[in-house]
């Protein structure tokens, strides 16, 4: 298995949407294109809409779901998360030859 760049995006992107939808178990997220436009829409289980973002191609929508979700962080739950500590990766080291 190789690393897939596209991949962590995806986790990433729904890690800080769990991170703005604290208390919501499920969500999904709806996406609608006309030509290079693009509108996301993030549902919870309960079919309200959370948040609708547009955008004009995959960049700026992404760029403006990550602006909305930072947006919609509490400065307490940032607080919370600086104070998380983060895993401790093995070091790596360098085979020489």
């Amino acid at each position: 298995m190789g690393f897939e760049m596209g991949l962590l995006y995806q986790t990433m992107t729904f890690a800080l949407l769990k991170i703005v939808a604290e208390n919501e178990d499920e969500r999904s997220v709806n996406v609608s294109t006309r030509g290079n436009a693009l509108r996301l829409r993030v549902v919870g289980s309960t079919g309200d809409v959370m948040m609708t973002v547009y955008g004009e191609g995959y960049d700026e929508a992404g760029e403006q779901l990550m602006l909305a979700c930072l947006q919609r962080i509490s400065v307490q739950r940032l607080r919370e998360l600086h104070n998380t500590p983060l895993k401790k990766g093995t070091p790596v080291t360098l085979a020489k030859g």
